[in-house]
């Protein structure tokens, strides 16, 4: 058994090893090939989180969290267009190693998986984002799966699910091996709508480019908004005022309500019990159309800029959320409460174990269901710690994610009633404030808020207020990546269940 002191001990010495090299910039350590597989090595058996990688020309950047929470990096650099692979120790980074090599042509050696995530048969050895990009091909090839072994000589078959079938409602593509009903493997290639949104952000103005970042996900546009701007103003090293920061809590919460509340709807519309799904329908537009009274957009989109927020045009004194909203919300989950039968089909469906939360780095209701109480709203000083009770779920089924949702509604309806009761909200200016000159800011900053779907993260490098690198974390990556497991062992009937119990993933994904 190993003694605890020694194990905290050892468990820290990887940080205190990077902390003794020298830093390169104000979140990155320049490590050699050689201290790189030290490294790897090392990670077996150190606790340092992997929150998420990218590449920039020779250079493999990665980010890991001190303390899970707290934004170390280390720059590797690509030998021959390769490098060793961290997916061997941090599972979460496999996505990340696929994505690197399909877009930039740089392979992870010994990585558990390269296979293509967002290429749909048109970038092999292309590499789009390299240096020096090949031909698309043209017709694209058909994609690769990995097979099962005589799955089809001892009975088994192979289901497709594309986005042109009328069962499938987001725009991807589901390859299952099943025996009967029961799903022995499932695959997904996203990227079909992958917009290529990172790369035209490059070399534009900070200030320019936040109705283009209002938009990059529609359902989760403010926390978007927030984590940019915290990262601009990480830049800056500006702090703002009580009052904008309570507004941005304000905006953030309403636009969990009305997410939550979508995905509630498309839930109980795949159990098709429309009693519910019609109530959380309406909630959610009365709630949109309350955003658009107040503050100008049902979406809630360019409300938050660097330093600042929007201003109040109408002039309108926010007084409470509307009771109907809250009596709908309550009839909806009585009426859960009240279903025969309901709780026992969802539960022990789409199970999604603590270890593979914590594995992937899961958080967001999909890692809270499963027991992993991962809120960085504790970390956001604009917050107190009273509003954000532990949860109580560790099941990490679909019955926990349906209740996990109807909770954290609960709780954020109280957040933004004690936010509007203690008048707090004062007049924002849609212009940066003068303490903010975006055309001066040179260097890196890290700018995070927990999202709908999780803890969403901004990396952004600014020369004379010009975009020269960005990279975006979002949470739904990794979890559209655990869903194929998750899907194992289920039936094939459940799929479009367990899949609707997850929130909507693609947006995250098709950057």
């Amino acid at each position: 058994m190993v003694d605890k002191k020694e194990f905290l001990q050892r468990s820290t010495r990887l940080i205190d090893c990077l902390k003794q090299h020298q830093t390169d910039s104000k979140f990155f350590i320049s490590l050699s090939e050689e201290d790189w597989v030290e490294m790897v090595n090392t990670l077996k058996t150190d606790r340092l989180v992997f929150l998420m990688m990218w590449c920039k020309e020779e250079t493999i950047n990665i980010l890991f969290l001190e303390g899970g929470y707290k934004p170390i990096g280390v720059k590797i650099p690509v030998s021959l267009d390769r490098y060793l692979a961290l997916s061997t120790v941090r599972p979460a980074a496999i996505l990340y190693e696929r994505m690197i090599w399909e877009l930039w042509g740089k392979e992870a050696m010994n990585a558990v998986n390269l296979s293509p995530w967002l290429d749909r048969g048109l970038w092999k050895n292309c590499w789009p984002l390299s240096k020096k990009p090949g031909p698309v091909l043209w017709p694209p090839e058909a994609p690769e799966y990995q097979s099962v072994p005589h799955l089809v000589d001892e009975g088994g078959e192979i289901s497709l699910i594309d986005p042109s079938c009328s069962c499938e409602d987001l725009p991807v593509l589901w390859h299952f091996s099943n025996f009967g009903e029961r799903i022995i493997k499932a695959e997904s290639i996203y990227g079909y709508t992958h917009r290529g949104v990172l790369t035209n952000l490059y070399n534009k103005n900070a200030l320019k480019i936040v109705p283009i970042i209002s938009r990059m996900n529609a359902l989760d546009s403010i926390s978007h908004q927030i984590a940019f701007s915290h990262a601009i103003e990480d830049i800056a090293g500006f702090i703002p005022s009580l009052s904008i920061l309570r507004r941005r809590i304000l905006f953030l919460e309403l636009s969990r309500i009305s997410a939550y509340l979508f995905y509630l709807s498309k839930l109980f519309r795949k159990l098709d019990i429309v009693l519910i799904s019609s109530r959380c329908d309406l909630a959610r537009e009365l709630l949109m159309r309350w955003n658009l009274y107040y503050f100008g957009h049902r979406w809630l989109m360019d409300c938050v800029f660097p330093g600042t927020v929007l201003k109040d045009e109408r002039d309108n004194k926010v007084i409470q959320l509307p009771q109907k909203i809250k009596y709908l919300i309550d009839q909806a989950f009585k009426l859960v409460s009240s279903l025969p039968g309901l709780k026992d089909y969802l539960q022990n469906k789409g199970i999604l174990p603590f270890k593979k939360a914590v594995e992937f780095n899961l958080g967001g209701v999909v890692g809270r269901a499963s027991g992993r109480d991962i809120d960085l709203r504790r970390y956001m000083s604009e917050y107190r710690l009273e509003w954000l009770p532990p949860t109580n779920f560790i099941k990490g089924d679909v019955d926990a994610r349906m209740n996990s949702w109807f909770v954290e509604i609960k709780n954020s309806i109280n957040i933004v009633e004690i936010i509007l009761q203690e008048n707090d909200i004062e007049e924002g200016s849609e212009e940066v404030v003068k303490d903010i000159i975006i055309e001066s800011l040179n260097g890196e900053g890290i700018g995070v808020c927990e999202g709908v779907q999780g803890d969403l993260w901004y990396y952004v490098y600014l020369e004379g207020g010009n975009i020269k690198d960005i990279f975006i974390r979002d949470p739904a990556a990794n979890q559209a990546y655990i869903l194929q497991n998750v899907l194992t062992n289920e039936s094939i009937d459940d799929h479009a269940l367990i899949q609707s119990s997850f929130g909507i993933l693609t947006t995250g994904v098709d950057l």
